[in-house]
């Protein structure tokens, strides 16, 4: 939960996990979505600062905890973990920028085209409405623009689940 400190490092062995804040308004927005075996919220455990978000799992699923302290003492010297959690760092900086992008420089088409490219698995479990808040839209948005990318042969439905059109 956003606020709270961990003594343990975070690694995601089953299911989805959502990482998520509210804004002023209430609404919720997805910052990302983590699947295995993913670190989670490790900026913050390895600095020892509250969580910035929550985080709540969107499947049945599994996390690994490890005392930090017993972490640092057995694995952070290893030359192969410490290149792990230098990728998983990096990768979130590029979730980040992505982000950015998507929300300045992109049309709701282009989010929507773009999520279905890059997220094929997501795509078929996530329910509408939590692909909107991930892509910064509102459920009628993402559903109008669905209707239409439909209509141009970009995305085609198949029993109630979108893909990109092969």
């Amino acid at each position: 939960m956003e606020g709270e400190v961990s003594d343990d490092l975070l690694i995601l062995t089953e299911g989805i996990v959502a990482v998520f804040k509210h804004d002023n308004k209430g609404n919720e927005i997805i910052i990302g979505l983590f699947q295995p075996f993913s670190l989670l919220a490790e900026p913050a455990i390895l600095k020892g600062i509250p969580f910035p978000s929550t985080a709540l799992f969107k499947s049945d699923g599994a996390v690994i905890k490890i005392k930090l302290e017993k972490f640092n003492k057995l694995f952070l010297h290893n030359p192969h973990v410490s290149n792990e959690i230098v990728k998983s760092l990096l990768d979130k900086i590029q979730l980040l920028q992505n982000n950015i992008h998507m929300t300045i420089a992109s049309s709701a088409k282009e989010k929507i085209l773009n999520f279905y490219e890059k997220n094929h698995s997501l795509g078929s479990e996530l329910k509408k409405y939590e692909i909107a808040s991930l892509l910064g839209m509102t459920p009628e948005t993402f559903s109008r623009n669905i209707k239409q990318l439909i209509k141009e042969n970009k995305i085609i439905k198949k029993e109630d689940k979108y893909s990109l059109f092969s």
